[in-house]
């Protein structure tokens, strides 16, 4: 046990100090490598406070209350410590925690903590999870992609960085389109070419944007596509695939219905960029709130209505090579 011990400390301090990206520094004033406040506290809060602090408590655990982690955790001996071993490295996925739907953590995360239980999970009565200034900025541990090794494979990789510039192309496209067939019902002579050639490249622009968001996916470790709907980032892709499918479907029965005069089709079609333009707000809400958080179109409402005068903060993350932020 000991043996197995030494050599988990080994394997992680290997671990950290060859990684650039781990917060990890100097050692603390305690002389460790780990530093609950800084290297351990965004991890908790990032991962498990949504659904385990002060608001909901989940099963009545809080990773923010020293005392409720201290009954699963045994100092000093992270294969003795409940909250590692049955959570956060379980191989039941329905004790693994967080769940997969909500992206597990990465393996410099689960690093530092193990490392940490092993110097004796040190909580400085002054640490805090939950942060008193709601505009801190958090650091974020990002663990290093590793490069492909073939050409098509890195070629793949690099298109996917292109997706959040891409895919506002669809988005222009079908929302400008649907704008010309709702003018259409007025002046007539607008509801045909203009939104037929916004639809055709709005469907050819989405397959990209598609690939694009699918690449970017693995290269930024959100997880498989096979996941459910269970958390935000997977709603927002399906969300955005279901455009994809959509506007390539009535961009079809649009290029059927012009090529045979079909007005019958042409009303279908352009009911179908209406419907594909209102599936863009929708992808468009999700990826709002994935930025800005669940509150922030609230916010923009209450201010309109004049119920709330606050302006809502924004917090950004900045992360640089050697963990400062």
């Amino acid at each position: 046990m000991k043996t197995n011990k030494f050599l988990g400390i080994v394997f992680c301090l290997a671990f950290l100090s060859s990684s650039a990206a781990i917060a990890a520094g100097p050692l603390n004033a305690d002389g460790q490598v780990i530093d609950f406040q800084r290297d351990v506290a965004p991890i908790l809060r990032t991962k498990c406070l949504s659904c385990h602090g002060p608001d909901d408590a989940k099963n009545d655990f809080r990773v923010d209350d020293p005392e409720i982690m201290a009954d699963y955790i045994e100092a000093g001996d992270h294969e003795s410590s409940s909250l590692y071993i049955d959570y956060i490295v379980a191989e039941d996925p329905d004790m693994l925690m967080p769940p997969e739907s909500e992206g597990p953590m990465s393996p410099a995360e689960i690093a530092i903590l193990r490392l940490w239980i092993e110097e004796g999970a040190n909580w400085p009565e002054d640490a805090q999870v939950v942060l008193s200034d709601p505009a801190a900025v958090d650091v974020v541990i990002v663990e290093p992609v590793p490069v492909p090794d073939s050409l098509a494979s890195r070629v793949w990789a690099f298109q996917g960085y292109l997706h959040p510039a891409t895919v506002h192309f669809p988005v222009a496209l079908l929302t400008f389109g649907a704008a010309f067939v709702v003018l259409g019902y007025k002046w007539p002579q607008l509801a045909h070419p203009i939104p037929f050639a916004c639809l055709l490249c709005g469907a050819l622009s989405a397959i990209a944007a598609s690939a694009m968001g699918w690449s970017f996916a693995d290269q930024e470790g959100y997880g498989s596509w096979s996941k459910g709907l269970e958390a935000s980032i997977s709603r927002h892709r399906w969300t955005g695939v279901g455009v994809t499918i959509t506007s390539v479907a009535f961009a079809l029965i649009a290029i059927k219905a012009e090529m045979n005069e079909n007005l019958r089709l042409r009303k279908v079609w352009q009911i179908g960029l209406l419907i594909s333009a209102g599936m863009v707000g929708l992808v468009g809400h999700i990826g709002g709130e994935l930025t800005y958080g669940e509150e922030f179109y609230h916010k923009a409402f209450e201010i309109l209505s004049g119920t709330d005068s606050e302006l809502p903060v924004i917090e950004i993350e900045t992360v640089s090579t050697d963990g400062e932020s």
